[in-house]
């Protein structure tokens, strides 16, 4: 009993220190810098703007594909009413 209370806590604290698989980076193609942004990022980083009481204005680039161009989100800036 006694090596079992010892035991529990450390079997605890390596589970709830596993490390979350990073998720992928989108590099765009043509492009150095420029990395797209997810959906989530996108909502996360405008909420931030609107809790902070400004404007969130999203940054795109047009990237070429098969079916033509697609807007890519980049960037989300805080812009003052």
């Amino acid at each position: 009993m006694k090596k079992l209370i010892v035991v529990m806590p450390i079997i605890f604290l390596v589970a709830c220190s596993s490390v979350k698989p990073s998720e992928p980076v989108y590099k765009l193609s043509g492009f150095s810098g420029a990395v797209a942004m997810d959906s989530n990022e996108v909502l996360q980083n405008s909420k931030r703007c609107i809790l902070s009481k400004m404007k969130p204005n999203v940054q795109y680039l047009s990237v070429p594909t098969e079916h033509g161009k697609m807007l890519v989100p980049v960037n989300v800036f805080c812009e003052p009413y």
